[in-house]
């Protein structure tokens, strides 16, 4: 499965929330149905949406911040996008590991 391509289908065609603090919000009103987080996130950033998220799946993203955010059509660095609704994407099929 190509996670850039179901990534943006499903903020195409679903609802994610981008951003840390958003998708920490998110998580915490137990509203994601997946978390994707960028793999140079600090640790600090990551223990704060596991404790958050739960049940809640987190994708760790193999790409830095910056790809994250230019996956998403940012200029910016994009740590944390919170998928709410996949669309019509299967992201939410993608295993860690």
């Amino acid at each position: 499965m190509d996670l850039a391509k179901e990534l943006k289908v499903a903020i195409g065609t679903g609802k994610v929330e981008v951003g840390y603090k958003v998708g920490l919000k998110t998580a915490a009103k137990k509203k994601a149905k997946m978390i994707v987080v960028a793999s140079n996130a600090p640790d600090e950033l990551m223990a704060r949406i596991k404790a958050a998220a739960g049940e809640t799946p987190i994708y760790r993203y193999p790409g830095t911040s910056w790809d994250l955010g230019a996956l998403c059509g940012k200029p910016y660095r994009v740590s944390t996008i919170a998928i709410i609704d996949p669309g019509e994407s299967s992201i939410l099929k993608i295993q860690e590991g």
